[in-house]
């Protein structure tokens, strides 16, 4: 069996709904290419097709009670208040690990979730959610001052800037400049480090679709109009950085291109701690007494209230250090004092729709006793929030809520939400919103929190999958892949064993020879999360808030 090289470019959030119409007009010329030669479906999601948690499976393989991560932000194992997650929080080998502990070298780039970085037989260039660039982001560390220095005001995620002149055309700029960027780094390792394995991903997709989607059909008389193909730009620009790394692979190479999530235009947030308050599940914290009474608290209601000029401002005349602690903190503790948690049966927490039950003996001031009790209140909380329908058309919203032991298995099973919301229409997005106890259950928001910058388009369950390589049928349909797939089938493709912990299985229609390959019976040493300093995890906060993530 020949050991090919394989390239896997991400196009975070991309959807086929724009992708292949824009690829047929003759926009993403090297993507219409890649459709014509090879084969491509949708790529499904984890159930609640978030990044975190979605690019985590791609690299391992697995399901999250295996690999352990289930959003941007789980509740501190003791208490009350809330952790900012990152790579570290991944229980598993990380596929470019599981790469070259058989001697072939890897390249990643701008994978999310891949910072801190890890050990790998190549390189590894973080993703987001940095904290910061600088040289914690690049292992192997010699190489960081030489990587970085090599790109201009090097990013991950470009800043939307309030105090901007034009702050919509230049976070729009931005977002198309931090493709190259990402390109420019890759195309700089793949000329000048051996590879078997390369990996980038352009997560401006994601944040384009998040801020402009409304655009695309604006009238022409509208403010909106001018950024029409805002979108489009930042599809063509990765297109054409898919075009130079092109040029350097050969015919023997493996293309993949895929999305962790695809893409839909946001109708309404549902608030769940809302509606769980309204249905007696949830009690808040009166005025939310116990932390308003601190300095601490009482600068948080400010800042989180100004306008979001006035806040750059703000932390101009604090100290960005400063600040970020301060906030770091209070985020960290509005979670814990929103809520009475003595008169709380279940709360929401994080993306998409997780709903846990206020366990006694697992969270700090658990109610509900484990055993009948559990069983009951959480088959009665299913039954109701199965109900939940749009207010205006009567539709229902909710296709089915899971049990965790239902989606997962593994040894972090425990971690798991309680209930899973698998939503009828992603266009309604839930979220664990804790902060402001007066929050609508249904909120039509047009932008982010405390922020101008537009929200008006979500995720939804099906990204896209593309393949490109020798003995892959041109124009062949790929059907039924799961993001957990990719990982078992690309180790196929490199001749290598698939570990026995992956539950994705070998995509066939990619890589015909699985019967050639043996299982990978060893047991994975378990990786201890590496947590953020309270000023890190803020700023980490701040931009997943920023994209609508919290």
């Amino acid at each position: 069996m020949n050991h090919h090289r394989v390239l896997v470019i991400g196009l975070d959030g991309a959807t086929f709904d724009l992708l292949l119409p824009w690829a047929e007009q003759g926009h993403l010329p090297h993507l219409q290419r890649l459709l014509q030669q090879g084969s491509y479906g949708n790529l499904r999601s984890t159930l609640q097709p978030l990044s975190a948690p979605a690019w985590a499976t791609f690299m391992t393989g697995a399901n999250q009670g295996r690999h352990g991560l289930y959003d941007f932000v789980q509740r501190q194992p003791d208490a009350y208040r809330l952790q900012v997650t990152n790579g570290s929080f991944v229980k598993l080998p990380l596929l470019f690990e599981t790469v070259g502990e058989h001697g072939r070298h890897v390249i990643s780039v701008n994978v999310p979730m891949t910072f801190p970085p890890r050990p790998v037989n190549g390189v590894m260039v973080g993703g987001p959610f940095a904290p910061v660039v600088n040289a914690e982001l690049v292992y192997p560390p010699s190489l960081a001052l030489k990587l970085l220095s090599l790109v201009d005001n090097y990013v991950l995620i470009p800043d939307f800037d309030p105090t901007h002149p034009d702050p919509l055309r230049h976070y729009a700029q931005e977002l198309v400049a931090t493709v190259s960027k990402h390109a420019q780094l890759t195309l700089h390792l793949l000329d000048t480090q051996p590879w078997d394995l390369c990996t980038v991903v352009f997560t401006a997709i994601d944040e384009v679709q998040h801020a402009f989607w409304q655009c695309m059909d604006a009238p022409d008389q509208s403010p909106d109009a001018r950024f029409r193909h805002a979108i489009r730009n930042v599809y063509q620009q990765a297109d054409a950085a898919i075009g130079e790394l092109l040029r350097r692979v050969d015919d023997e190479t493996l293309v993949i291109v895929m999305s962790d999530h695809g893409f839909g235009p946001l109708k309404a947030i549902i608030n769940l701690n809302s509606w769980l308050a309204q249905a007696g599940y949830l009690t808040f914290s009166p005025s939310r007494r116990r932390w308003r009474a601190t300095g601490m608290g009482r600068l948080a209601t400010v800042y989180r209230r100004l306008p979001a000029a006035w806040r750059v401002r703000l932390r101009k005349l604090l100290g960005a250090t400063r600040m970020e602690a301060v906030r770091g903190d209070v985020e960290g503790t509005l979670f814990a004092s929103a809520i009475e948690w003595t008169q709380t049966r279940a709360y929401a927490l994080g993306a998409g729709g997780k709903i846990y039950l206020n366990v006694a003996g697992r969270e700090p001031s658990g109610i509900v006793q484990p055993g009948v009790e559990y069983t009951a209140v959480r088959e009665d909380l299913a039954a109701q929030l199965a109900t939940l329908t749009d207010p205006q058309t009567g539709t229902p919203l909710i296709r089915r809520v899971w049990s965790r032991e239902e989606l997962y298995e593994g040894p972090y099973l425990e971690a798991a939400p309680d209930l899973v919301i698998e939503w009828a229409d992603y266009g309604y997005w839930g979220r664990g919103r804790y902060d402001i106890h007066s929050a609508p259950i249904f909120e039509e928001r047009r932008t982010m929190d405390f922020s101008s910058l537009p929200l008006t388009a979500t995720h939804t369950p099906d990204g896209i999958l593309i393949a490109c390589g020798p003995g892959i049928p041109a124009g062949s349909v790929i059907s039924g892949a799961q993001i957990a797939d990719v990982a078992p089938t690309l180790l196929c493709w490199l001749g290598l064993p698939v570990p026995e912990y992956m539950d994705g299985v070998v995509l066939t229609s990619i890589c015909n020879h699985p019967e050639a390959l043996a299982s990978d019976h060893a047991t994975p040493a378990a990786v201890r999360p590496t947590l953020y300093a309270d000023d890190e995890a803020a700023k980490v906060a701040e931009r997943l808030k920023g994209l609508g993530y919290l």
